[in-house]
This record gives C-alpha cells, sequence and structure tokens, in this order.
C-alpha cells in the first residue's frame, strides 16, 4: 500500500509527532511505500525510514535562541524534497501549533488572520500536491481533525483520506471561532476518523455530526526497543553504589507549561521538599518551555529540582530507567503514551484522572499501577479555578508524598506492569484493517 501521512507540526516533537513518526516507521516494517508532508524549520532534523519521501512546508522561526534554550542541535533537512533549508520561502510566521504553548516558536490558531491561513493553505497545498502527484499514495492519514486535514480535504476529493484525532484537535475545534465552520464540514467529508479512545470518540461524532461507523478507536502504542527496563538499576543496588541511601527519583517529560499542570506540579514540589517527613528526592523534569510564566518558576528551582530543556527520545528513555516516579499533572490530554512509557521503563506513573485514560489503561495495560488524581474543577478547558488549581497542588503532594516514603523503604512495586500488547506494530494494523 502507499501511504502518505500529513501534520502541519514537527514531526519528531510533542506526542502527535511521536505517534506519527511510530506509524511511519511501522508501516516500513510492514513494507509500505510512504512519503510524508509536515512542518518544520529549515534547519530542523527529519528522520525518517530510508525511503520515506518528505516534503516539508518550511515555517519562520521568530525566536533563533529556542533551539538552544531546549537543548536541540539542528542540520539540514538532507532527506527533504523541495528547497531545503531556503528561509526565503518559508511562511512568515512560526509553526501554527496544535496547542496554544508549544515546546519550540510557535503561532496559535486563533491568532491566524485572513490572509495567513490563505499562505498556509496555499503551501501545504502545494507539498500535498507534488507528494500526491509522485507517491499516488492509496490513502492519505491525516493528523489531527483541524484545518490542514480540512484543506486536504477539500483540494484532494477523490483521495481516499482519513484523520486521527489527538485530542487538542478538538479543543481548538471548541476555542477557536475564526475557524470552526471552515473545518467542521470538510472533516465530515473524511471517509474514515481514528480516535484514541471511546470518550474521544463520542466527542468526534458529536462536534463533527458523523456516525459511529465513520469512527474507530485505535488507542496508542509505545516504542519497547527504546522505553524498557534494559540497565535499569534496582534501588538496592543503586544503594550499595552510592554508599548511602539513594534518594527517590521523580520526573517529569513533556511542554513546560500552564496546561500542562507545571506550575502546580513545582509548587507541591517545593512544598514537599521543606517536608521534614519526606525522604530525600531529586527530580528531573524535560521538555521545552515557551511558556513565560512557567520559564520564571524554571529560574528558581531549589538544588534538588533540574530543568534538563527539551532532549532525545533515547536519552529520555535512560533517565527514565533511572527514576522512580513519573508525573503528568496535565489538565488535556489525547492519549498520552508517554504513561505506557513510563510503566514499561520501571517507574510508577501519577497522573491526573484525564478523561477516557484510566478505562484505556486499565483495558490494555494488565497490572497497571498509575496513581490517578482526581481532575480538578475546571474554569475552560485546560484551566483550572483557583479553588481547582489549589486543591490539585494538595492532591498532588499529598499523593507524591506518600509514594516518596513508600518507595524510600519498600522500593518494590512488584508486579511489574504487562504492556506487552501496545505496540505501534499493532496500531498501524487496525489503522490498515479499519481503512
Amino acid at each position: 500500500m502507499r501511504i502518505l501521512s500529513i501534520t502541519e507540526q514537527k514531526p519528531h516533537s510533542t506526542g502527535s509527532g511521536t505517534y506519527l513518526t511510530e506509524l511511519v516507521n511501522s508501516f516500513s516494517r510492514a513494507g509500505h511505500e510512504q512519503a510524508v508532508v509536515c512542518g518544520i524549520y529549515p534547519d530542523d532534523i527529519i528522520d525518517f525510514p530510508t525511503g520515506v519521501a518528505c516534503y516539508p512546508v518550511y515555517f519562520t522561526d521568530t525566536a533563533s535562541q529556542t533551539d538552544s534554550v531546549a537543548g536541540f542541535s539542528s542540520t539540514d533537512c538532507s532527506d527533504c524534497i523541495g528547497d531545503s533549508g531556503d528561509s526565503s520561502r518559508s511562511l512568515p510566521f512560526p509553526i501554527v501549533g496544535m496547542s496554544d504553548i508549544m515546546p519550540y516558536t510557535s503561532t496559535r490558531y486563533r491568532d491566524l488572520t485572513a490572509e495567513m491561513v490563505g499562505q498556509f493553505e496555499d503551501a501545504f497545498t502545494d507539498a500535498v500536491g507534488r507528494a500526491v502527484s509522485e507517491l499516488d499514495p492509496d490513502v492519505i492519514i491525516c493528523h489531527h481533525l483541524f484545518l490542514l486535514t480540512a484543506i486536504v480535504r477539500k483540494h484532494f476529493p477523490d483521495r481516499c483520506i482519513c484523520g486521527i484525532s489527538h485530542g487538542t484537535d478538538l479543543r481548538q475545534m471548541l476555542s477557536c471561532d475564526n475557524l470552526r465552520e471552515l473545518v467542521r464540514p470538510e472533516i465530515a467529508k473524511l471517509d474514515r476518523l481514528l480516535a484514541l479512545h471511546e470518550e474521544q470518540r463520542d466527542q468526534i461524532t458529536d462536534i463533527f455530526a458523523v456516525s459511529d461507523e465513520k469512527v474507530k478507536v485505535i488507542g496508542s502504542g509505545y516504542n519497547d526497543r527504546i522505553f524498557n527496563m534494559d540497565g535499569r538499576m534496582p534501588r538496592i543496588t543503586m544503594e550499595d553504589y552510592m554508599q548511602t541511601k539513594a534518594p527517590v527519583m521523580i520526573c517529569y517529560a513533556g511542554k513546560m507549561s500552564r496546561p500542562k499542570g507545571v506550575p502546580e506540579l513545582l509548587t507541591a514540589l517545593k512544598d514537599l521538599s521543606s517536608d521534614p517527613e519526606v525522604p530525600a528526592f531529586e527530580v528531573n523534569l524535560a521538555g521545552g518551555c515557551q511558556d513565560e510564566e512557567v520559564r520564571a518558576m524554571l529560574d528558581d528551582l531549589p538544588d534538588n529540582i533540574r530543568w534538563l530543556g527539551q532532549i532525545p527520545q533515547e536519552r529520555l528513555a535512560q533517565i527514565f530507567r533511572f527514576n522512580d516516579i513519573f508525573v503528568l499533572p496535565s489538565y488535556f490530554e489525547g492519549l498520552p503514551l508517554v504513561l505506557i512509557e513510563a510503566m514499561a521503563s520501571g517507574m510508577v506513573p501519577v497522573s491526573t484522572d484525564l478523561p477516557g485514560v484510566q478505562p484505556w489503561i486499565r483495558e490494555n495495560v494488565p497490572g497497571q499501577n498509575v496513581r490517578f488524581i482526581p481532575m480538578p474543577e475546571m474554569a475552560s478547558i485546560d484551566t483550572p479555578t483557583e479553588a481547582g488549581r489549589r486543591q490539585f497542588t494538595e492532591d498532588l503532594r499529598s499523593v507524591l508524598k506518600k509514594l516518596i516514603i513508600d518507595i524510600a523503604s519498600d522500593g518494590s512495586f512488584m508486579p511489574h506492569p504487562d504492556t506487552s500488547g501496545i505496540s505501534w506494530d499493532g496500531v498501524a494494523k487496525r489503522i490498515i484493517r479499519f481503512i
């Protein structure tokens, strides 16, 4: 089968970018012929399997210091088909992010003018047109049920087009009055719509007024070649190695932003650092930051909390294997595969009880060990009320305190969750069967 995958964002950053990349890798292992259209900056790294053609749409990075702050090195996009590195042909604004705060320089959808939408449409229609002409795909898979997917449906009406929701697109449908009615009718015309879990499936049918038969739950996966227990040091061995009581290790990975609950997490961690009942612990924070409020907090961290910036997946996996607790205090997600990666790496995850996530994990991960924290009272889709924020911070502090004490005194949380049934190859096969 010939498959064209499309995203308006960087393909190797954020959860949806990882999702696209892993699907491309799985399709490649299955022998499918492929191409990818994506939005990048001229010096971004593109890393797809040999033989996968990339048709980039270049944007303009208005904050050139972003990559150095995030800890990225960059190189020319030598695998791309098009005007690689020619910034004069870039769209004159940053990448349009599906979240309002991305880990790199970005433009909010709500801030797009009619002129910018036209430029965006022209650039992507050209790139997709070249990819369609040269690959002649049997199916086009668009990531996010939003503007770009609607544009592709509009300009290529005779092609089989499927759209995958990652949750953030549904949030944009609720918040972007300037684009909603442009997007909705075209998304409804897609041949297939793919959801990550059942609750998201219900949202899709409601928002786009499509039949249940048109929407399929495909779930998520994780890369067990990267995220696994290989080389993980048991706590008792670690303590012998350090010749002292090893601190409990905690980590967070994701965008350093308010919708991710990072301010509440940092507040809870600082409170725990000064609590005499809490054993020694250290924290690693991994992820890019474009949120000024959060950045100010990151510049004032205690010695036991370190911000690592945005790091490659392989390095993140190494950190996971050295940590005991993973925290995801987010207020809005699709299906966060990082919880699966954390369990596969031997950590105990602590997560907000996000809609649809707990049922999916309980069904697909035997022996799952996630500690779920109640969703706070919300003022909007990704912002808690002040009362909700205070209660959430206290709940987070309480759960983490107990877990730190338990791990410091025992260190054993067996049996290990069974994540073996969640693979990207399985997700890819479900997609192929549905289309």
